[in-house]
């Protein structure tokens, strides 16, 4: 009896000593030091450590009275996201264990202990133009070289990243999880680009997608079986791009097969184009993705529940799942508090919250517009806003703005020659890590919703303004409309 109770004591000792080792490698810890005066905390943004979701979360450390500050980052995987302090902000890469030392100074860094010269490295490369982000150059948007030309520019990026990465100093220094992950979302970066930039430059030349006479490396990116790599899963962009890529195949099969409904083609594309870890993180990313825009697709579903699947899916399908019905039973229901109690500000830097705010509306109809300056589809969409508003003039119906953005006094006037109003404009205070967006998940713009004369949620995931038609009523104009006759 004795012997089993000691055995049974040490596997208790055992179990807790295992247990407090698995809960210290289940996040990274960043202590540090600002050495630039009045900086009141370092916010840790978009640290995304699931590759499905891709979704970031954001972390604020609070700088005390010593230029000190420590934060501990939960992750389960390599995680990526920037640090951001004094206006300035660097891309960081996190691992579990990570024990990282971060020294700022103004617009430089530098990292020391655990962990420290993956982010040392992307600091050097960020000083050169060499980061991740120099796949997405303004001459990206500008859609100014011919694809030729752009195909040499990137792939040059693309090559000078791997000798940088391969040249490094401390190369021996890095950990091989990080030196993969870094290989793999290169290349997947790379590919991203040329694809993107076969369609911006279509756009900007008004030329049709399909019209387009495409070198060969931008051609067979076209082809599921050129860009197939399950190694790739582990990054975001991979699984993003590939969902996206999807969209693309489906038009093709429709094209092929003209009896098709566009939903049988898309299914197509993404059950039988797609095989592997590849099909199981694209279509969960492809479920949870009509999760958030309110959309629940049977068909996809129950494949979903037929294949071969880690926890990881599992697990990001049913946390997205419980935050769909979680959102629907917002529907028709006053204000939860995470809307009520999120803080805005008015065009006098005054705050209000939301909840007071749709006080003072109460009795009208309310179609709130969230959007941002730098939003290309927001701006876009603000004509089409202003021909509904002016067509439902008189009803009670108020068009309301509420910006992501952070705007000075002397922005609003630009604000109000975009919108083409001056009435009802707002910007959240916390930007996307405002409670509101938060709760509800929304990480892009513009987003759109409607509210009726007592201030109950009605859509939260409401219809773009659209052209208006003589013989069509859009939808927002049917739902603004039959709510204001209530």
């Amino acid at each position: 009896m004795r012997n089993f109770i000691l055995l049974l004591t040490a596997f208790f000792l055992f179990s807790v000593i295992s247990c407090k080792k698995s809960q210290h490698l289940n996040y990274a810890t960043i202590q540090g030091e600002v050495l630039t005066e009045d900086v009141k905390e370092v916010t840790f943004q978009w640290i995304v450590d699931n590759p499905i979701s891709g979704k970031g979360e954001t972390y604020t450390a609070q700088v005390d009275s010593n230029s000190k500050f420590a934060i501990q980052i939960p992750i389960e995987r390599i995680a990526t996201g920037r640090i951001s302090c004094n206006g300035y902000y660097h891309n960081i890469y996190l691992l579990q264990g990570d024990d990282i030392f971060a020294s700022i100074n103004g617009d430089t860094i530098k990292y020391t202990g655990k962990g420290a010269e993956k982010n040392n490295l992307e600091f050097e490369s960020e000083k050169i133009d060499l980061w991740k982000g120099a796949y997405y150059s303004d001459n990206i948007y500008i859609g100014e070289p011919s694809l030729e030309e752009f195909y040499t520019s990137i792939s040059d990026v693309h090559k000078r990243r791997i000798d940088f990465l391969k040249n490094y100093p401390d190369y021996n220094k890095l950990e091989p999880e990080f030196i993969q992950y870094y290989l793999i979302e290169n290349d997947v970066l790379y590919q991203d680009a040329l694809m993107y930039y076969s369609l911006i430059y279509a756009y900007n030349h008004n030329i049709k997608p399909d019209s387009l006479i495409l070198p060969a490396e931008y051609k067979k990116l076209t082809y599921f079986s050129n860009i197939i790599d399950h190694k790739k899963t582990i990054v975001p962009d991979y699984v993003s791009n590939l969902r996206n890529q999807v969209f693309s195949k489906g038009r093709e099969i429709m094209f092929t097969d003209t009896t098709l409904e566009w939903l049988d083609a898309l299914h197509i594309a993404l059950f039988d184009s797609l095989n592997g870890k590849t099909r199981e993180y694209v279509l969960t990313k492809f479920i949870c993705t009509d999760f958030e825009n309110d959309m629940y697709d049977s068909v996809a579903i129950d494949k979903f529940n037929q294949i071969e699947k880690e926890e990881l899916s599992i697990a990001t399908f049913e946390k997205a799942r419980e935050k769909f019905f979680q959102k629907r039973a917002l529907k028709g229901k006053p204000l939860h508090k995470e809307f009520s109690e999120t803080v805005l500000l008015d065009t006098s830097n005054q705050e209000i919250t939301f909840g007071e705010l749709m006080a003072s509306f109460k009795g009208k109809v309310v179609y709130l517009d969230m959007w941002s300056m730098g939003c290309g589809p927001c701006r876009a969409a603000m004509p089409f806003s202003k021909q509904l508003k002016e067509k439902l003039e008189g009803q009670p119906i108020e068009f309301v703005y509420i910006s992501l953005d952070k705007i000075e006094k002397e922005g609003w006037e630009e604000v109000f020659q975009v919108t083409f109003t001056n009435k009802n404009h707002y910007v959240f205070e916390n930007g996307f890590d405002s409670r509101l967006t938060k709760f509800m998940e929304i990480n892009w713009v513009p987003n759109y919703m409607i509210f009726d004369k007592e201030g109950n949620l009605i859509e939260f995931n409401a219809s773009f303004p659209q052209p208006l038609l003589e013989d069509k009523i859009t939808e927002p104009e049917k739902t603004l409309t039959e709510l204001a006759l209530k």
